[in-house]
């Protein structure tokens, strides 16, 4: 029975909403750092035929499918920060400040964590299943794939998350006590 949050239908649009935003994405960057000049259609072009691969690489579009949401949530996230510490009287600059000092490490940081979870849903399987010849077995049971299953288990992958959040804080703490 059908109902009004019965969204199943918008699986058969993602590949247009993802093209939509790999267009819009860079033809956007291809604006702004102006590689082929001021040339808009040269952009427009260059933009449609990356956008267009995009859509036609079920793996990109899985990785796109997976990544979008989080980023979404990270935008959203980040304004209504900014809009909290807005309400409670803390100044642009220092916002602004604040978030081009420190705050752009964790955003990078984060989007390369969401990054690197996308591609393991997406390519996950793959890697575990690659024995020593290069080709896919079904029993995964070859050295390199012990190790993809080691590698992208989640208590290692977490173990790479403190790491990296313990070496942002190292930095941090190092470019301070100069």
């Amino acid at each position: 029975m059908a109902s009004i949050m019965d969204i199943g239908i918008l699986d058969y649009f993602v590949p247009v909403f993802v093209f939509l935003l790999i267009f819009g994405i860079i033809f956007a960057l291809l604006e702004k750092v102006s590689i082929f000049g001021k040339n808009k259609g040269l952009n427009a072009l260059i933009a449609f035929a990356i956008a267009f691969l995009f859509i036609l690489t079920p793996d990109l579009l899985g990785i796109v499918k997976i990544m979008t949401p989080w980023f979404t949530i990270l935008f959203v996230f980040v304004i209504m920060i900014v809009l909290l510490f807005m309400f409670v009287g803390v100044k642009e600059s220092v916002i602004t400040e604040a978030i081009t000092d420190k705050g752009a490490w964790i955003i990078i940081v984060i989007c390369v964590i969401i990054l690197i979870y996308a591609m393991t849903q997406v390519y996950g399987s793959q890697i575990q299943n690659i024995n020593t010849d290069g080709n896919l077995t079904e029993s995964g049971t070859s050295v390199t794939s012990q190790i993809g299953k080691v590698i992208f288990h989640p208590r290692v992958l977490g173990m790479f998350l403190l790491l990296l959040i313990a070496a942002q804080a190292i930095r941090t703490i190092a470019a301070h006590t100069k």
